[in-house]
């Protein structure tokens, strides 16, 4: 199964390979750079066709749909044989996870490097720039936003112990800003989310209980909302549905995120 952690895998076993063959060189009096050398352009290579493979993949998604991939098509764009671009990917499935992953990571990434640029006990300014974040990498990424969070791909089963990893990340740093203002007494949240409906606080808690999460249903209730919000305004928007009504979509998602946060009594500053 193509995955990050298979990236991972062999990116050992090939260093040991490597060192082996330094030392057999060293101890045969042969010159070791060209080997090592040799090996490391087949490594560059080999990445530039993966890169390749997916940002082909991309664009058949972008043309027809996330249903859209085909192995046989993109070997064909790369002047390939079908069995050629199988030793990169096995399958239709392991290219569209590594995709997947991908999409998460980076989303994640945008996420986390707005967390980075405020203080940390800006507990609002940095909930309400995560959010920006997450509309701005979906409005750049179209094509991989849907991938991640559109329709299913028929007959596609994402392999979860290599998804779900990828998708906490995305969610992570919003809820643990949200828990540590929480913690401080800065976020106060308003009498709804102290007063769930008894199943949801029930599974809330115990979904907590399962992960391992030291966090109260509450905040998970008010992560949820927040994502209900964010997200929801983002698709509407990225298929054209709001702009007309609302005229700057922008404008409007940024009143929207505040508004939440300073319900909630987190002062946002830094717009």
């Amino acid at each position: 199964m193509y995955s990050i952690f298979f990236h991972l895998r062999e990116k050992n076993s090939r260093l040991t390979g490597l060192q082996e063959l330094f030392t057999l060189f060293t101890v045969n009096g042969v010159n070791k750079n060209s080997g090592v050398n040799m090996a490391t352009r087949r490594e560059k290579l080999r990445v530039e066709s993966i890169d390749e493979i997916k940002a082909l993949a991309r664009r058949q998604m972008a043309q027809e749909g996330t249903a859209g991939i085909s192995l046989r098509g993109i070997a064909r764009d790369m002047g390939m044989t079908a069995p050629a671009i199988y030793r990169y990917f096995p399958s239709r499935d392991d290219l569209i996870t590594a995709l997947i992953v991908d999409a998460y990571l980076a989303h994640a990434d945008a996420i986390d490097a707005a967390d980075a640029r405020c203080a940390r006990t800006s507990y609002g300014d940095r909930v309400a720039h995560m959010m920006f974040a997450y509309r701005a990498w979906a409005l750049a990424n179209p094509v991989d936003f849907q991938l991640i969070y559109g329709n299913p791909i028929p007959g596609y089963e994402a392999p979860r112990e290599v998804t779900v990893p990828a998708a906490s990340r995305v969610s992570a740093p919003i809820i643990t800003a949200l828990t540590e203002a929480y913690a401080a007494g800065a976020l106060r949240p308003t009498p709804e989310f102290l007063h769930l409906p008894e199943a949801v606080e029930r599974h809330l808690r115990a979904f907590a209980e399962a992960g391992g999460y030291p966090v109260p249903p509450e905040i998970f209730a008010i992560a949820m909302h927040g994502w209900n919000l964010i997200h929801g305004t983002v698709w509407l928007e990225l298929f054209g549905h709001t702009p007309p009504v609302i005229g700057d979509p922008e404008a409007f998602c940024r009143h929207q995120v505040i508004a939440l946060c300073r319900s909630m009594n987190l002062s946002v500053t830094d717009t």
